[in-house]
């Protein structure tokens, strides 16, 4: 009844933590993830319902395998999309994405970073004037709040412009350098800083932007950006399938457990550790307070040196010190064939100096204690003196004192 009444009380305690999590007010998330499924500030869920909007498909398939696998692997038909912080492509990737394209595909990467091996085979460099701290949260609103804005311009594939203001955050990226033919200016910064690039490659299309923030929740809900993002999508061709990639950003992420649908609620995810936390405590002391006293059994006493002594206080007693002396003896030989592995047929010279160098006891005792044995072994009749004189000489060879 005790411990039931712990464990209610733990389950309160638990119950009142969630109560109190689920209902005091949550702080934003700022964390910066380009996923699909996240409704935070900067992820991408806004942006993905926007797709089915202005494609043909209507629900837009995402996929978390790199280019590599999908066009190679997988053979893929679609047109692509990918949001991520940067692009780092190893030779297959980048490899497949331009076959992808050559083969009359339209691919856009928005990321404020490339890596070396993208920029140089293409030829042109992107540059990052302020990197954002994912972690600071308070710089990420600082920003935001700052009336320090940037005009975008943004040139359309029917001749016109338009232009959009964004915080400073949003257009820290632009292109530095370009020096290909291939690769024509659609999208510029204020002054003049290219921050939208079209790279035509066989039949197809590559577009880059260095504004990847622009696709996020934030912005794609804000009065004053929200068209950008769509402007910027409909560069895809609307009636061609389309898939969003998002292994550049979240990696292998292929689905979502139910555990991890709870972790992601840091109230349900406190109340797991503290639970698990409890369990485990009370499953420590509980069987700690359980566990029965092992009884603590004495080692097996070695009875025959006393066993031989009573023996021979019997015959002692009735004046046999023959018979006494010889049940020594035969005692005194078993140890010595069980403990040194002599034999004990033939007490010689040899026997001797082999016995006293095995049991380590001085050779004059060793000496002195096999001639008595033979002494006695060769009499019918023995006096008290020669039993207890072999008695005191056995007993030092035993090392009892």
């Amino acid at each position: 009844m005790k411990d039931k009444k712990y464990l209610i009380f733990f389950i309160a305690i638990i119950t009142i933590y969630v109560v109190y999590e689920m209902q005091k007010p949550k702080s934003e998330d700022w964390t910066v993830t380009y996923h699909y499924r996240d409704r935070i500030p900067f992820g991408t869920f806004a942006t993905h319902d926007l797709l089915k909007d202005l494609f043909d498909q209507g629900d837009v398939p995402s996929s978390f395998k790199t280019i590599y696998e999908l066009v190679e692997q997988e053979e893929v038909d679609d047109n692509f999309l990918a949001i991520a912080g940067n692009f780092i492509f190893d030779d297959n990737d980048f490899n497949s994405l331009l076959e992808h394209v050559e083969k009359g595909h339209t691919v856009f990467l928005a990321a404020q970073d490339f890596s070396t091996r993208f920029e140089d085979s293409l030829r042109f460099e992107a540059y990052l004037e302020q990197r954002l701290n994912p972690s600071d949260f308070t710089q990420i609103v600082n920003e935001l709040a700052e009336e320090t804005k940037t005009k975008v311009r943004f040139a359309l594939p029917n001749g016109n412009e338009e232009t959009f203001v964004f915080p400073t955050l949003t257009t820290a990226a632009y292109f530095s350098k370009v020096e290909s033919d291939s690769i024509t200016e659609m999208a510029w910064r204020e002054d003049g800083k290219p921050v939208l690039l079209k790279y035509n490659s066989g039949q197809g299309n590559l577009y880059l932007s260095t504004m990847p923030l622009a696709f996020t929740n934030y912005f794609v809900l804000h009065e004053e950006t929200s068209a950008f993002a769509s402007s910027m999508l409909s560069l895809l061709p609307e009636d061609e399938p389309l898939m969003h990639i998002e292994y550049y950003q979240m990696g292998k992420l292929e689905s979502r457990s139910e555990i991890r649908a709870l972790l992601s609620y840091p109230a349900l995810r406190w109340a797991i550790f503290i639970l698990l936390a409890t369990v485990f405590i009370f499953i420590l002391f509980e069987s700690k307070r359980r566990q029965r006293i092992i009884a603590v059994i004495p080692p097996v006493k070695n009875a025959t040196l006393e066993f031989v002594n009573t023996l021979g206080q019997l015959y002692h007693q009735q004046k046999n010190h023959k018979n006494l002396a010889q049940k020594r003896i035969l005692f005194w030989k078993d140890y010595i064939r069980s403990h040194y592995t002599l034999r004990t047929d033939k007490l010689d010279e040899a026997f001797k100096l082999e016995l006293t160098r095995k049991s380590g006891v001085e050779k004059a005792k060793v000496f002195d204690l096999v001639e008595l044995v033979e002494r006695i072994e060769a009499n019918d009749m023995i006096e008290e003196g020669e039993l207890l004189m072999m008695e005191k000489l056995m007993n030092e060879f035993y090392g009892i004192v």
